[in-house]
């Protein structure tokens, strides 16, 4: 039994899917399919059903899992404590970010950390709020970037900057036409949203009841990517992220709004409490993250 066999079983436990674990460790998913094999006969139980369309855990799997969870966080404490006294990062760190986020920032921390922190190599992972936090929680990841206030007490947060969202409309719209809109030019508008999994619905579906923007909303993707192919298409309006208006300035049939007294969002950085580098490692990424105007 190794830690890497530890990291395969919380994967799989946490995703129940082997391919996706597989993904998320970096290996084959017969690898780890033959890894996580050995380790039941090792232990001497099943630790998960596997049928053609799923993974259950099973009650001795549970409680496996949950010692592997513990062990698996002593270690990181162990090595947090020891790279502690060299006073840097570790040679590999583990960042997070919602999908909101993520596309629009990974590639400005990866270029920013090989100019700032060269011995170090960040890797990346994309995750929705929920699946962020209990990663970052469970020592998945070292620190994680979204744009909710924090709710876990083992975890604390560093703000990075706030941003406004921008109105994206059809350059067949009538509102294309305009240099900037009104939440009340948005009243009767169809406004796509994404689908539940996502906090920047929940930020948008807010500003519209604060400001009582009537009209239908429409759940319509799960990434910004497909609201803007629909608003291509002239079949509504949305909101993004300031960050994202630079890929959009890219896509022809489209056109970027600024809003009066827009919705904003707050995007920070978590790590656990307990972790040195996590903390270290916060800091860095405050000092890497490029701040859209």
């Amino acid at each position: 039994m190794t830690f890497r066999d530890l990291e395969y079983l919380v994967a799989v436990a946490r995703l129940a899917h082997f391919g996706r674990a597989a993904e998320q460790c970096h290996v084959s998913q017969s690898a780890l399919s033959l890894q996580l094999q050995k380790l039941e006969r090792e232990i001497g139980a099943q630790l998960f059903e596997r049928t053609n369309r799923r993974v259950v855990i099973t009650a001795a799997g549970k409680e496996v899992v949950r010692r592997a969870q513990d062990l698996l966080q002593g270690r990181r404490e162990l090595l947090d404590a020891a790279r502690h006294f060299s006073g840097g990062l570790p040679a590999t760190v583990t960042i997070g970010a919602i999908p909101t986020i993520a596309p629009y920032v990974f590639a400005d921390l990866q270029a920013a950390f090989r100019r700032r922190f060269p011995a170090t190599t960040p890797r990346f992972d994309e995750e929705v709020t929920a699946g962020l936090v209990v990663a970052v929680a469970h020592g998945e990841l070292d620190a994680g970037m979204l744009a909710t206030p924090l709710e876990d007490t083992l975890l604390e947060e560093i703000e990075l900057f706030e941003e406004p969202f921008l109105l994206v409309v059809s350059t067949q719209h009538p509102l294309a036409k305009q240099r900037g809109v009104s939440p009340k030019d948005l009243t009767a508008e169809r406004l796509l949203l994404l689908k539940h999994t996502h906090c920047l619905r929940e930020q948008v579906i807010g500003f519209c009841s604060a400001h009582r923007v009537s009209g239908i909303q429409q759940s319509a993707a799960a990434s910004i990517g497909t609201l803007l192919a629909l608003v291509q298409s002239n079949s509504g309006v949305t909101l993004i992220p300031q960050m994202a208006a630079a890929a959009v300035s890219k896509l022809p049939g489209i056109r970027c709004l600024p809003v009066v007294l827009p919705p904003t969002r707050l995007v920070r950085v978590i790590f656990r409490k307990t972790s040195r580098v996590g903390r270290r490692l916060a800091e860095a990424v405050r000092t890497c993250v490029v701040q859209h105007p």
